[in-house]
């Protein structure tokens, strides 16, 4: 039986992801919960692993055993960090618009369109998606590559000297630029919400852009198979047309034309004239009659009536076929007769399929009769026209978060020591079995000690206790009393109950003791300062799931260090 997991599976389970951190109530605003609180939401970014991979310049690639996934990560980690919406991002790859390259235009009919270079962020973070590489340029040739960086931030089709056409997206604020913005992805998101103008948080202004981009299709009454570019294949040869003024007007349906490229009678019966400026600008019909000799044009239906020295333009006529309705495309001829380019006056709505039969005069001689005829392709667009979603139109299936460390942050995420392990911990609990709800949380197992031997603990090395033999790694030593460790193994055969009342665990009156120097170890030696000396981890082991894992080369941090961790995980 044959399947498909669709794009938007995959987007839909990203939203859900990123709506868990901003399930808030639509009356109070409080956050949405049940008697238990599992609708909080409470994520955590966690650091952990203090000693050194077998290769710390090529870690290896985290499993997804038990093992790993719950008791490994539980036994390195070291602290955490709480995540909020702020700090989650939809996300897309990042391309760059290059002078010079080839983008691929968008088209309904592909599957791998995710996968093309179809749309790109210019240097003031504005972002386009490219709807057109084919019409022509000011030569009059098929555009291949993009030598014109699109411009602008308004609702239109942006169409550049280099026969290019753009849908302006969305742009980028200042703020999310700084946190979301990486040398390989670019945050997306979409500002309208089925209960109205959502504004940006960090900054108003370019979401006010996005917003009137987003609403602009579905206040024209287009949107869903709306028909906003047509591709072109090939031109054509020996169409009849032209561009100009208006020489006068009798009425609504009758106009006079300069007529310069024109002479038979009838011979543009069947194009179609419309009025390029004036009251009638974007307004036209059907040519019925034309006198070659006095250069009068009659069409049909009536159009606002056009005043003497309106632009106009003559074409033949496209006639879209589908199952939708209200698409209106005209076209201009160049200088061979071929089509020149193309011109969407309405896109119209609810189509699934459609093509396009370019019609002239066929009571023309042969010398008249388009060869070859031309071939263009109307292009549906997605569901709620271009630009009405991002996320879902450029591929919003990445999620990037990024979590901030700022120094020590309140000693908890140590500046003596490196870490290695990067991952994601969501609905933990602390301790005492409540849901964990604090920004920040240390994990380190802390013993207080007193009759220092004077020579100090050195980070990452083994240390034991003399009577319990429960053994852990040094995370760091803190104004020469506190050992913080990770890698808590509690001794199997010890019969001594330990701090927290666990057979084999370090207890609040032992001394605890690196190897000596010959054995490789610091020699350092303390004892624990007595009832209340040990403390556990602030969050219960085990609660909660760890839901990513990412192994990294060793980071090292300094106490006047500002750091901002950045995932990207792939739905």
């Amino acid at each position: 039986m044959a399947a498909l997991v669709t794009n938007k599976f995959r987007i839909h389970n990203a939203k859900q992801f990123i709506e868990a951190f901003d399930e808030v109530s639509f009356t109070s605003g409080a956050a949405v919960t049940d008697s238990s609180g599992l609708l909080n939401s409470n994520m955590y970014l966690f650091i952990g692993k203090v000693t050194g991979w077998s290769d710390d310049a090529s870690p290896p690639t985290p499993t997804d055993s038990v093992a790993n996934t719950h008791y490994e990560n539980w036994r390195d980690m070291i602290a955490a960090k709480k995540i909020t919406s702020s700090d989650v991002s939809h996300a897309i790859p990042r391309k760059n618009w290059t002078n010079n390259t080839n983008y691929f235009a968008y088209t309904d009919n592909t599957s791998t369109l995710h996968s093309q270079d179809f749309y790109v962020m210019t240097g003031d973070y504005n972002v386009y998606k490219c709807l057109s590489n084919s019409d022509s340029n000011s030569t009059g040739t098929a555009a291949s590559t993009s030598t014109t960086k699109p411009t602008g931030t308004g609702t239109a089709i942006i169409s550049t000297a280099d026969g290019y056409k753009w849908k302006f997206m969305y742009q980028i604020s200042a703020s999310d630029a700084l946190k979301f913005v990486t040398p390989n992805y670019i945050p997306v998101d979409t500002v309208r919400r089925a209960n109205g103008y959502l504004a940006n948080t960090y900054d108003n202004a370019p979401a006010q852009v996005q917003f009137d981009v987003e609403t602009a299709t579905a206040a024209s009454g287009g949107g869903n198979g709306a028909i906003e570019v047509v591709h072109m294949t090939t031109r054509g040869l020996k169409y009849l047309g032209e561009t100009g003024n208006l020489a006068g007007v009798t009425n609504t349906t009758v106009v006079t034309i300069t007529g310069t490229s024109l002479g038979a009678d009838d011979c543009i019966v069947n194009n179609d004239i419309y009025f390029t400026s004036g009251d009638a600008s974007g307004e036209g019909g059907t040519i019925t009659d034309y006198n070659g000799t006095s250069k009068v044009v009659t069409f049909t239906p009536a159009v606002t009536a056009p005043s003497s020295t309106d632009g106009y333009a003559i074409g033949p006529k496209v006639v879209i076929s589908g199952d939708g309705q209200g698409a209106n495309v005209r076209c201009t001829v160049n200088s061979t007769g071929g089509i020149n380019a193309t011109a969407v006056i309405s896109g119209g709505n609810n189509y699934s399929n459609a093509s396009i039969t370019v019609i002239s005069n066929a009571s023309q001689s042969n010398s008249f009769n388009p060869s070859p005829t031309a071939v263009l392709t109307p292009i549906i667009g997605p569901k709620g026209g271009h630009g009405s979603d991002a996320v879902q139109e450029l591929g919003g299936f990445y999620i990037l978060i990024n979590s901030r460390l700022e120094y020590s942050e309140s000693n908890n995420f140590t500046t003596d020591n490196d870490f290695r392990k990067v991952g994601l911990l969501a609905q933990p609990k602390f301790s005492n079995g409540d849901f964990a709800n604090t920004t920040v949380v240390d994990q380190a197992t802390a013993a207080v000690v007193s009759s220092w031997n004077g020579t100090a603990f050195a980070v990452d090395e083994l240390v034991t206790g003399a009577t319990s033999g429960a053994t852990g790694r040094v995370i760091d030593f803190t104004s020469n009393n506190t050992i913080r460790m990770s890698d808590i193994i509690p001794s199997g055969n010890s019969t001594t109950a330990g701090y927290n009342g666990i057979y084999g665990y370090f207890t609040n009156t032992e001394v605890i003791a690196a190897n000596t120097v010959g054995n490789g170890g610091s020699g350092a030696s303390a004892t624990a300062n007595g009832a209340g000396a040990v403390t556990g981890g602030d969050l219960e082991r085990f609660s909660g799931d760890i839901i990513y894992v990412e192994n990294r080369s060793p980071i090292s941090r300094a106490t006047d260090q500002i750091e901002d961790i950045k995932l990207i995980i792939e739905f």
